[in-house]
């Protein structure tokens, strides 16, 4: 039987145990940049992230939604930002639990829309999103405008 998996709110302690999940996203990152960024987005209410522990308290899945206020529209959209599972964890409803909490988040808050954007090598991505109902709606593009590491 698959275990039964619940989201909590992310916290700025579980920074340390964040790292992992942060590596396998793409985003390497170390415990103190993590920390300063949940620190920083916990003070915008425009922003939530959320967590799953396993039955040995290892963080196995991380989500994070920012509510957004598009001018073509009168109500409020909800982009989730990230999500991964940890590949040990992938397939056990884990991702269903993330974006579950992501998307009651996003209607408490009045919106009308979710949104998001997934890497297009990340098929199986691709699949687990179009399963939970979203539909592909366009192409990003992105242009890096300074070096952060300055």
């Amino acid at each position: 039987m698959t275990p039964r998996y619940f989201a909590r709110n992310v916290r700025p302690t579980d920074a340390d145990r964040l790292v992992p999940l942060f590596n396998a996203l793409s985003y390497p990152s170390s415990t103190r940049r993590i920390r300063a960024r949940l620190e920083r987005l916990g003070q915008d209410p425009t922003y939530e992230a959320w967590v799953v522990e396993d039955s040995r308290w290892e963080l196995v899945g991380f989500a994070a939604g920012h509510l957004l206020f598009p001018i073509e529209d009168d109500t409020p959209a909800a982009q989730l930002i990230a999500l991964v599972t940890a590949e040990h964890a992938r397939g056990r409803g884990v991702g269903a639990a993330l974006c579950s909490a992501f998307e009651r988040w996003a209607t408490g808050r009045g919106a009308a829309r979710a949104q998001l954007n997934s890497g297009e090598r990340r098929s199986e991505a691709h699949d687990f999103y179009s399963g939970r109902g979203y539909t592909a709606s366009g192409v990003r593009f992105s242009k890096r405008l300074a070096d952060a590491s300055r």
